[in-house]
């Protein structure tokens, strides 16, 4: 039997013993433009982005709550081969 399911984007899996702890911290700059290159699937209340702007990336963290509102965090900034890196351990449940 063949499963369906809308989710089009890949899910966050659960934290793996042993994973690195990230560092959030509130956004740096609210109002700087990032170009958003990959995200995880927005059917959970909590949705990663990785994000690109002036030759550096990071993750971005959005969590949801139940009212409408939204809290948002993220990472510090490192080289994109850095943060590509750190996206698939996240991804993975090796990061957190």
């Amino acid at each position: 039997m063949e499963i369906i399911t809308d989710c089009v984007s890949p899910h966050v899996r659960e934290v793996r013993e042993g994973h690195m702890q990230l560092v959030w911290r509130e956004p740096v700059k609210a109002q700087e433009r990032a170009r958003v290159v990959a995200w995880s699937c927005h059917c959970r209340s909590t949705v990663y982005e990785l994000c690109c702007v002036g030759g550096q990336a990071y993750i971005r963290r959005t969590e949801y709550d139940d009212g409408g509102g939204e809290r948002a965090c993220e990472t510090y900034r490192w080289a994109y081969k850095k943060a590509v890196e750190v996206w698939s351990a996240l991804l993975r449940g090796q990061a957190v």
